[in-house]
């Protein structure tokens, strides 16, 4: 699954939403270590016109309450086989360039029957946000480490 494949699973989890403008997402690809990773960034406020028992509002411990909530998301394949890693431990950082950051441990979920890691974040400001993936295959003890950039548009 490439990067257009996660934003089309994005765009049909957040079909059906007519109140909703339709929500930017963000995405880039990065490739180290044998690894593809395709990060995707979508606004939660997104979610929060689902109904209250859908999985997708379930995920992460439930929707984050405030403003500038985004769930980042990231889809690891093996760039040898093209096959999709579903059993790697994942964290990511964010900050926002030259003022405040957190970590956090991106969850595997399910989208659209695809293992995928996410997890929700504040992002707010207008400045450049530097969101850092680190993955941790099974059986190794190295860390593979990617950096993104992102602005809201």
């Amino acid at each position: 699954m490439n990067i257009r494949t996660l934003k089309l699973f994005a765009c049909i989890a957040f079909a059906g939403l007519p109140s909703l403008v339709p929500a930017h997402v963000s995405d880039e690809t990065q490739t180290a270590a044998g690894l593809r990773v395709d990060l995707g960034i979508v606004p939660a406020e997104t979610l929060r016109g689902r109904p209250e028992e859908d999985a997708v509002r379930q995920m992460h411990g439930g929707l984050p309450s405030g403003k500038s909530m985004y769930h980042v998301m990231v889809a690891i394949f093996d760039t040898r086989t093209g096959q999709r890693v579903t059993n790697a431990q994942v964290r990511a950082r964010v900050e926002e360039v030259g003022l405040t950051s957190e970590e956090k441990a991106l969850q595997p979920m399910q989208v659209a029957n695809a293992v995928t890691y996410g997890n929700f974040f504040r992002m707010a400001g207008s400045g450049t946000f530097r969101i850092t993936v680190q993955i941790r295959l099974p059986d190794t003890t190295s860390t593979t480490e990617l950096r993104f950039e992102h602005r809201h548009p």
